[in-house]
Parts: structure tokens; C-alpha cells; sequence
């Protein structure tokens, strides 16, 4: 009896559920939530239990408030996303697990594919859950009609897109160890030391602070999308989705370039 060939949409799936597990059952994974829910929930319990006075203090509208909130998103979308992304690649050349799943009859393309997938969706769960907090917080500190819904989805969206771009960059760092270990570490490092770093001498040096080849400079945007509106966020909004969007399709394609190329 002849079986029928799987396709590549099929094994795309496996590849994709098999990672949504492989994520799940990490400490990294729950470390990220506890994180989430431990600040995010933490400052609404303590505002909660200082009163609504001591709230409308320190925050005259619940847009204040919820930009204040998500000023620590754009740290967390850039930490998932090597969290998530940087050991992805490393992982198939420095593990025994990896050597046998590059031996299937599977296109690398598929498995490249279904691992972004997998690590996009895992991130964006942590990001919606800091998301949530906020919302509820605004609601419940003020009322549904006080919070800008429309600056707040889009601010979302924002912070999708840069969870995107960072998962790129990771995966593209990513194929360039063969370890995973140091892959992760070098992807973390790189991320929140060496752009930080690069950002800040061309900031000295060229005398502008308009850094339009830094995700950290488009991640600047999303609470401000909040708290400014569409058009006055620093960089500009469109801006901030260019960048994000960059980095997303290019380093995913340099990513592919060299995952294809890797010698086992």
C-alpha cells in the first residue's frame, strides 16, 4: 500500500504545532509570563490599592495612563523576540535533536517557516497579555469610553510589527552559531547592549537623533502612538512600520540565505 507524498502545507503545520509545543514547555516561556504578570499586574494591584484619588494624581486621563503602562513594551517585545528567536536556527546544528530533524524529508524552507510562525505567535501572546493588562487598567481606573481605542489598537499593531522584526534579526543571528546557547546569549546581548551602544555613538557623533536603521528607534514610537497620537510620535508612525518592516523581511531573507546554505 502506497502512502500519498505529505505536502509541504501539511508539514509546514507539524513543523508550526510541534515549536507552539517545543515554546510552551520552556522555562523561558513562563519566565516571560510570570515577568509580564508580575509587572503589569503588580503596579494595577498596587494603584488598585492606593484608591482612585491617589490614581487621578498621578494621571490625568486614562490615555496618561496607559501610556505610561506601555512604556516598558517596547523592551519586552525586543526581549521575547530573542527569547524566542535566538536559538531557533543554532538549535538544528549543535543538537542531536537537530541533526535527526534535518535528516527528514522535510524542505528546510518549511521548517525555517513553521519555527518564525511558531516563535511570532508565542511572542505575540506575551505582548497581548501586557496589552491586556493595560486596557483593563484604563478601563477600570476610569471608564471604557476614557481609553483611545483607536491609538491604543494601533499601538498594538506597532508593537506586532517590531515583535516581528526582533524574531528576523534573532533567527538571523541565530544561523550564524552552532550552538544554542550562544546563539541566545549573543542575540540577547546584541539586542539590548550592542544597538543600544551603536544608537548612542551615532547619536554623538552625527549630531542626529533621527536613527532610521535602529528597530530601537521605530520601538520608540509605540507608546507614544498612544500618548501623542498618529501624527505626532517620534519617529513617525510610518516610520516606525518601515523600520519594523525591514528588518522583518531582510534579515528573514538573509536567514533563509544562510539556514540553506548550513552544512550539517
Amino acid at each position: 500500500m502506497t502512502h500519498s507524498p505529505v505536502s509541504d502545507t501539511e508539514q509546514f503545520e507539524v513543523a508550526l504545532t510541534t515549536q507552539v509545543r517545543s515554546y510552551l514547555s520552556t522555562y523561558r516561556f513562563w519566565a516571560m509570563l510570570g515577568l509580564v504578570l508580575a509587572i503589569g499586574g503588580g503596579i494595577s494591584l498596587y494603584l488598585a490599592a492606593r484608591g482612585a484619588g491617589f490614581v487621578a494624581h498621578h494621571f490625568a486621563t486614562a490615555t496618561d495612563y496607559i501610556g505610561a503602562i506601555l512604556g516598558f513594551v517596547a523592551f519586552l517585545a525586543i526581549v521575547v523576540g530573542a527569547f524566542f528567536g535566538g536559538d531557533a536556527i543554532s538549535t538544528d546544528f549543535g543538537t542531536k535533536t537537530g541533526y535527526y530533524v534535518l535528516a527528514q524529508p522535510v524542505k528546510r524552507s518549511v521548517l525555517l517557516s513553521g519555527r518564525y510562525v511558531a516563535a511570532f505567535l508565542v511572542s505575540s501572546g506575551i505582548v497581548a497579555v501586557y496589552y491586556l493588562i493595560a486596557m483593563v487598567g484604563g478601563v477600570g481606573f476610569f471608564s471604557f469610553g476614557a481609553v483611545p481605542w483607536a491609538s491604543l489598537g494601533l499601538s498594538f499593531l506597532l508593537a506586532l510589527l517590531l515583535t516581528a522584526g526582533v524574531l528576523s534579526f534573532a533567527f538571523c543571528l541565530s544561523s550564524l552559531s552552532r550552538s544554542p546557547a550562544i546563539g541566545l546569549v549573543i542575540t540577547i546581548i546584541v539586542l539590548l547592549v550592542g544597538l543600544s551602544i551603536i544608537d548612542g555613538v551615532v547619536t554623538a557623533f552625527a549630531g542626529t537623533s533621527s536613527l532610521w536603521f535602529s528597530i530601537l528607534y521605530a520601538a520608540d514610537a509605540i507608546s507614544g502612538m498612544v500618548t501623542q497620537g498618529i501624527s505626532g510620535t517620534t519617529p513617525p508612525v510610518w516610520q516606525a512600520a518601515a523600520i519594523s518592516a525591514v528588518y522583518t523581511v531582510g534579515f528573514a531573507a538573509v536567514a533563509y540565505v544562510l539556514y540553506q546554505r548550513e552544512e550539517t
